[in-house]
């Protein structure tokens, strides 16, 4: 396993940003900030996320459930990650967690960790994931600067958690697809299968998701990820690999 460097660029609206990722030995992994380049059609375009992010003030938690997309094979190394976070947008602090979708070396690697900026993630070793389980990832606070990040596998029924100190101001939630940012270079997409992010909460209930809301994974004048519209219920979509 190579080291995990984590520095994100947040995809919503004209903010920062800071997401997790993992590195591959020899490279160094970092999510970004998010480079939005435009807004047309009541969505965002980012070159490195897609999905959802609401901004606001006093989010303390945050849960989402989806399926570890596969990854088919590139003829260049690629990467996907998926996750739950509190803040990134609009301030340089961010508090998350998910997993890893990458293609790299000829071989596709998955893989489950949690991140603190500004700090690099880490990999949680004890929840080994695959291609098709279903996480259940959160992040809350239990009180004052002392916050829980936890993740379950409940495909295995392996969980990780613990209790991190974080001062961030819990200004936005994410529930994102990122490419990352790999030796100081904008990460390509990993062809990535479709899947859902489903059972979505913040401060206990339905985001109330919008289409308005929706950021676009655009490289190159391409669309490489896509969110749906939300579910009626305004708490899950789906995201496309449209690359």
């Amino acid at each position: 396993m190579g080291r995990k460097t984590r520095l994100v660029i947040l995809a919503s609206g004209f903010a920062l940003a800071t997401a997790t990722i993992y590195a591959p030995a020899g490279a160094a992994e970092q999510h970004g900030r998010a480079h939005i380049l435009s807004h047309d059609k009541n969505a965002q375009y980012s070159t490195n996320w897609s999905g959802y992010a609401e901004t606001g003030s006093g989010y303390k938690s945050a849960v989402a459930t989806w399926t570890v997309p596969s990854v088919s094979a590139t003829s260049s190394s690629t990467y996907s990650s998926a996750w739950v976070g509190i803040d990134g947008d609009g301030n340089s602090d961010l508090i998350q967690t998910g997993t890893e979708s990458d293609y790299v070396n000829g071989q596709a690697e998955y893989s489950a960790w949690w991140e603190i900026l500004p700090n690099y993630s880490v990999t949680i070793s004890s929840v080994p994931v695959s291609a098709g389980d279903s996480i259940t990832a959160s992040v809350a606070q239990s009180s004052g600067t002392s916050w829980k990040i936890s993740l379950k596998d409940n495909t295995t029924g392996k969980s990780w958690s613990s209790t991190k100190t974080y001062r961030g101001p819990g200004q936005s939630v994410e529930y994102i697809q990122e490419a990352p940012t790999v030796d100081g270079s904008q990460s390509g997409v990993a062809k990535f299968s479709n899947f859902s992010f489903s059972n979505l909460t913040v401060n206990g209930s339905g985001p109330g998701l919008k289409s308005s809301e929706e950021i676009v994974l655009r490289q190159n004048g391409k669309d490489y990820s896509t969110p749906s519209a939300p579910n009626s219920a305004g708490n899950g979509f789906s995201v496309s690999y449209t690359g």
